[in-house]
């Protein structure tokens, strides 16, 4: 076999992608194929990739993972449907009466009049946690708890099964509560809120007993359910989830005994109710400020 020979570029000048290079090794010689004028892509200093069922060209640049996310109210007996991503921080809760915060959501504008402009969105996951459940002696909830006033603690199972015995609330709110997310009012994804599971959330290890912590699904990244092909946010274009209850929440009879409601000490409460999480996770567009 001859020696192996490298052959200089046959363009004079600097080498570069669009010139001509040859391999030889022995008899046998390997070549790059020059590459026509129409298929040189001029360096757009990013990287940029094509998604299945977009249209365009995803610029990483512009582009990032990220979430978008949305808190709603329920309370006891509760049989309205609420909507979700409607009013951003400083506005009413959606089914309640204290102000959202930058925990309760991060969305730029209500989504009733869809994103601002410059904003978009491909939608892979949609995600519902039951985020919290508390208990009132007054007649609305606060975000921040009071003693003897108000309390809150993670999500329990809950359901008059005699081995439950700290209630809560998910069971009652994943078997009679539906989901729909629509965009422009055209329905994109439903089905009961069970199939939409967290992904996220508390995990407690501990060696104390009566310790519950429920999610709405194992709380990890891995176990959320997503879609094949995104929904697709554009601005000013209106988008909302609803959750609608197609039965009356239950209550769980008294304070203090199996059930849904059971908090042994803050008997005396008048209102209890639980807030619940609606996250869209995929690919954001923001504007550069």
């Amino acid at each position: 076999m001859g020696p192996r020979r490298l052959l200089t570029p046959l363009a004079a000048g600097p080498p570069d992608s669009n010139k001509i290079w040859r391999l030889e090794l022995g008899p046998y010689r390997l070549s790059r194929p020059q590459k026509k004028a129409n298929e040189i892509m001029s360096n757009r200093g990013t990287l940029t990739i094509r998604v299945r069922g977009v249209p365009f060209p995803i610029e990483f640049a512009d582009w990032t993972h990220d979430r978008l996310y949305h808190t709603v109210e329920f309370q006891g007996t509760d049989s309205t449907e609420i909507l979700a991503f409607i009013g951003g921080v400083g506005s009413p809760v959606p089914g309640g009466s204290r102000t959202l915060t930058e925990v309760d959501t991060n969305i730029p504008r209500s989504g009733d009049t869809g994103l601002q402009e410059g904003w978009e969105m491909l939608i892979y996951s949609i995600q519902i946690s039951v985020v919290r459940e508390m208990i009132s002696t007054g007649t609305a909830f606060a975000l921040q708890d009071t003693v003897g006033t108000q309390e809150s603690r993670p999500a329990h199972v809950g359901g008059y099964d005699p081995a439950v015995t700290s209630g809560g609330v998910l069971f009652d709110f994943l078997r009679k509560t539906f989901h729909k997310f629509s965009v422009n009012q055209k329905v994109q994804s439903e089905g009961p809120s069970e199939e939409y599971p967290q992904g996220s959330g508390i995990a407690v290890f501990t060696t104390n007993t009566s310790v519950e912590v429920a999610n709405n699904g194992p709380p990890s990244p891995r176990d959320q359910s997503a879609f094949v092909l995104p929904i697709w946010l554009r601005p000013n274009i209106a988008y909302t989830s609803r959750l609608k209850p197609t039965a009356a929440l239950a209550t769980g009879g008294t304070f203090g005994v199996n059930g849904y409601t059971d908090w042994s000490d803050l008997a005396s409460a008048a209102i209890s109710g639980f807030d619940v999480r609606v996250t869209l996770e995929g690919l954001l567009k923001r504007p550069v400020v």
